[in-house]
């Protein structure tokens, strides 16, 4: 297994404080079917951690890279598009996958991790 730095090597999954991107769900989130994602995330956490190609499509505004997206607790691997908006806000395309088969509402937590590529997902219990 191929590790990106030593904060992936210890990160456990199962933990809540080890998610560094923390987001509470909006209306928005769970209608539109795209989840909008901090830019400060996504430039500090995310585009250093994918592969540089992916990395360089991700940093350029308009531009859009595939991610594995992984549900922990439902074990459920999705294919999704993070894509950088003109206007300069991040967003997972395709997350209506989530949001439909976990009939998630609005004011739920989340947190998320990308570890080896693939960007791991938990909801927060109450």
């Amino acid at each position: 297994m191929t590790y990106v730095s030593c904060f992936d090597e210890l990160l456990d999954l199962n933990a809540l404080h080890n998610w560094p991107i923390k987001k509470t769900l909006t209306t928005e989130d769970i209608s539109s079917g795209t989840l909008a994602l901090s830019v400060h995330d996504v430039e500090s956490y995310i585009v250093p951690r994918l592969p540089a190609d992916k990395s360089e499509k991700l940093s350029k505004y308009g531009g859009g890279v595939v991610v594995d997206v992984y549900d922990v607790e439902k074990e459920i691997r999705y294919n999704m598009e993070l894509v950088r908006k003109a206007n300069g806000i991040c967003n997972l395309e395709d997350w209506d996958q989530v949001t439909l088969t976990r009939n998630i509402q609005a004011g739920k937590g989340i947190g998320m991790s990308l570890v080896n590529g693939m960007l791991f997902f938990r909801i927060f219990p109450d």
